[in-house]
């Protein structure tokens, strides 16, 4: 390996050329070497398509308009290539086809090919080319039997005769017969430097070790396990390799390029489905929409997917609809993808949790937080449910229950960085902070600093919004407006329009309407569902100062359920109007929403006050919202009715309503 290596990067010379007799491992050199390489490879497969004009590139040049001419073909690699160097390799270089041999000659001359070969013997075409001969030798010694007994290895090296192939075969079919048994083989336990015997257990290994949070000890495995020519085997090794890197070690650019290599590599459809589905996946993740729904287009084109891709497919275009505003067509996918989950579970089991979160997600930005509740599955991941669930009760106003559910997700979150680190921890670290427990608040966002995968953009937003409420509960209001209109812009410029109409909302919620109405408005205007129109509505209704045009938002937020807006539009009516009893009926509203609302108190709720009712007062209150005539109060409070009578007018006169069926109205508890 390392004599190929160094030829390679030798400026006077255009690569490597492997020699040496049959099995003993020139083409597992080959393929390893590929592996390691920083610039695309492409393959050239002697043997392959004989009848057609450069067979040997059949699988790397266009299909719908074949290539005649070698400066045609010349120019189809190179596109493949990209710009800058790159790799050729090729195996049984003896076997190459004449107008293959004269292609890769062609590609010699362009000064940009790096040409690792094996074989006896170079094509004529390729006699004159600057290639360092590296021979490998048949196995010599004893020293690579060092697990095995003496007599057993003196046995084996003379049978084979150094042949690492026969010697592998021999070992297979030793131990199978059981010739091999008995003490003669020594069976040594795996060692962590062990290699893996096969692709399929070097993926499997690099997955438990990921889990156990040891990415880098996952992508070296990765990196060293034994590779296979086949384009599946190729595609799948690449994934396994990319999703470690972007997810374990938070090197999305890395693991984009291990991706692009592969798909320069692979000609077969259904492994060109499958890495372009996993590129896709990684953009959406990145919050780069556009590039995700076109790859995903791009990967349901090529074939039939099997269930495993056509599920990432779905995923990823419902995910991505979902974050960018577009809720019918999220809820199409979502719907699409679980219909056929009997075929994908086992295969793509990630699936489940990104749909149940995309169809949740859609539900709470459309304003249906009812829908959102009853579509959180109790068979998806538990860490997404709860930043689900907390996310729901938050928005009802519920912030107590909300940091209860925050708290449950973050003790299932593994050791490690984990998908819903980002939703389940901001949402703990929003609802600490709306109910004041300034340490949980600050423990969850360094929690998620530490946890959150940064190759997850789309997914980090929770975060982002709950660190300016972090600032209101220190009564830093000023720097968390501007918070959340840095988190709006950067939520514009990645099309994430939910996040931004949220963290715009945010902004007219702590009094400064003024500053983003006309930008809440813009993206209400192609938004669906009606909580951004109801959002745009607030907004220009405060900086308006329109206090008919608050309760009316007031009221539609409690329609909605959502309790802890209602009682903020409400409280900044009260702020508004001339009319003491006017102001004084939106202040009652405002009082009796956030007794609703586990007492939370932000800024526009903080002048909210207790009304000034005497207790004889506040019991005659309570019993005409419950629904008891002025008679039926009297006979139980031992009054005169005409008692009962006077303390009705005076509370209507302080709370701002007309009569007690007014009264009874505002404050009935909720249903």
């Amino acid at each position: 390996m390392a004599a190929v290596r160094t030829a390679v990067l030798d400026p006077a010379a255009l690569g490597a050329v492997v020699g040496g007799p049959g099995g003993v491992g020139k083409s597992r050199l080959l393929h390893e070497f590929a592996a390691t390489v920083d610039t695309p490879v492409l393959e050239a497969r002697a043997g392959q398509a004989p009848a057609l004009r450069f067979g040997a590139f059949a699988h790397l040049l266009p299909i719908r308009t074949p290539v005649r001419e070698v400066a045609g073909a010349v120019a189809a690699l190179l596109s493949r290539a990209g710009e800058g160097a790159f790799t050729v390799v090729a195996d049984d270089v003896h076997d190459l086809d004449g107008d293959s041999a004269l292609l890769l000659a062609e590609l010699a001359k362009t000064g940009r090919m790096r040409l690792v070969a094996a074989g006896s013997a170079l094509p004529a075409p390729l006699d004159g080319l600057a290639l360092v001969p590296v021979e490998l030798r048949p196995l010599t010694g004893l020293a690579a039997l060092a697990e095995v007994d003496d007599p057993t290895a003196e046995y084996l090296a003379e049978a084979t005769g150094g042949d690492l192939r026969l010697l592998h075969e021999l070992l297979r079919a030793g131990r199978a017969t059981g010739v091999l048994d008995g003490g003669q083989w020594k069976e040594v336990p795996a060692r962590s430097g062990d290699g893996p015997a096969s692709l399929e257990e070097a993926i499997a290994r690099a997955a438990l070790l990921a889990a156990l949070d040891s990415p880098e000890e996952a992508e070296q495995t990765l990196a060293d396990a034994p590779r296979r020519p086949e384009d599946k085997a190729r595609s799948v090794l690449a994934c396994a390799r990319a999703a470690v890197l972007a997810y374990g070690l938070g090197r999305a650019e890395d693991a984009d390029r291990v991706l692009s290599v592969a798909l320069e590599t692979v000609g077969m459809p259904a492994a060109r489905q499958r890495l372009l589905a996993q590129r896709a996946a990684f953009a959406v993740h990145r919050a780069e929409s556009r590039a995700a729904f076109d790859l995903a287009d791009d990967a349901a084109e090529l074939a039939d997917a099997d269930p495993g891709i056509r599920a990432r497919i779905d995923t990823v275009e419902a995910v991505t609809a979902a974050l960018t505003g577009q809720a019918t067509a999220a809820l199409d996918k979502v719907r699409s993808g679980l219909r056929l989950s009997d075929g994908w579970l086992e295969h793509a089991p990630e699936s489940g949790p990104l749909l149940e979160f995309a169809r949740s997600w859609v539900w709470i930005t459309v304003g249906d937080l009812d829908a959102a509740a009853e579509h959180v599955e109790p068979s998806d991941d538990p860490v997404a449910r709860a930043a689900t669930r907390a996310r729901v009760l938050r928005g009802r106003g519920q912030v107590h229950a909300a940091l209860r559910e925050g708290w449950d997700g973050a003790r299932l979150l593994d050791r490690g960085k984990s998908l819903f680190a980002g939703p389940c921890l901001g949402e703990l670290a929003h609802a600490a902070a709306l109910a004041g427990d300034l340490a949980t608040a600050r423990h969850a966002l360094a929690e998620a600093d530490r946890r959150a995968l940064p190759t997850l953009r789309a997914l980090w937003f929770p975060v982002a919004l709950a660190r300016p409420w972090l600032l209101v509960a220190q009564g830093a209001v000023g720097a968390a407006v501007h918070g959340l209109l840095d988190a709006a812009a950067a939520a514009e410029a990645l099309e994430l329009r939910p996040y931004a109409l949220t963290a715009l909302h945010d902004v007219v919620r702590l009094g400064a309407a003024g500053v983003v109405a006309d930008r809440l408005a813009h993206l209400a205007e192609d938004a669906e569902g009606d909580l951004a129109a109801l959002c745009a509505r607030h907004a220009e209704a405060a900086a308006a100062g329109d206090w008919s045009g608050l309760i009316g938002v007031s009221l539609e937020f409690e329609d909605l359920g959502m309790t802890l807006h209602a009682a903020e539009a409400a409280a900044q009516a009260a702020e508004v109007h001339w009319d003491k009893q006017q102001a004084a009926a939106a202040g009652t509203r405002a009082w009796v929403l956030v007794q609703r609302s586990d007492q939370v108190r932000t800024p526009a709720l903080r002048t909210a006050a207790v009304p000034d009712l005497t207790r004889i007062q506040y019991e005659i209150a309570e019993l005409i919202a419950a629904g008891r005539t002025e008679p039926e109060i009297a006979e139980q409070m031992s009054l005169a009715a005409r008692t009962v009578t006077e303390q009705t007018v005076e509370i209507c006169a302080k709370l701002g309503v007309s009569g007690p069926e007014r009264l009874a109205v505002l404050l009935a508890p909720p249903v």
